[in-house]
């Protein structure tokens, strides 16, 4: 069972820019609180929150952007379970959160969510890993769903805790 990350939007009362690049907008929310977001890998003008709120700078000002959660149009974006931003090039999420707030993906890593919950693409519930690592973190983590744990009620070292421990052997290899 999936649950949707629940999405508060976030009222702009203001904003600012910390430098002439434009890469980094600081938000002044209605209620009196801050947030920093940094400019996303695309071609128009996207930030993102690291807790999974994404902005576009319009002529109207900062706005917010919610994700399309309906199957892409374009048939080049391969997990159409992700939400996804079709406004700016049927990026998903989780990636463009990864290569914000993480960095560049290096070759041959995945991203992976470290809870397990594809829906929760806050940067920090985003790693890169090898294929192999998110597989065997997708078994651990289902067999703590089967012995009743919830991966999304578990805090993030708890979780890479689990996951440094546990090896898995392919029985067809053994000698």
């Amino acid at each position: 069972m999936l649950c949707i990350m629940i999405y508060k939007p976030i009222s702009v009362d203001a904003y600012g820019f910390t430098d002439e690049s434009q890469s980094v907008v600081r938000i002044y929310t209605e209620g009196g609180g801050m947030i920093t977001a940094k400019r996303c890998p695309t071609n128009k003008p996207l930030y993102c929150t690291r807790d999974g709120h994404f902005f576009s700078l319009t002529k109207f000002g900062l706005r917010e952007v919610k994700p399309c959660f309906a199957v892409p149009r374009d048939p080049r974006v391969c997990h159409t379970r992700y939400p996804f931003m079709r406004q700016f090039g049927n990026r998903t999420c989780h990636m463009l959160m990864a290569l914000t707030w993480i960095g560049p993906r290096p070759e041959g890593y995945e991203v992976d969510h470290i809870n397990g919950d594809m829906l929760d693409w806050s940067a920090d519930n985003l790693e890169y890993v090898t294929p192999e690592e998110n597989n065997k973190r997708a078994k651990l983590l289902r067999v703590l769903r089967s012995i009743g744990r919830d991966p999304k009620q578990m805090s993030r070292e708890e979780l890479l805790s689990i996951f440094s421990k546990y090896t898995f052997t392919n029985p067809q290899n053994l000698d």
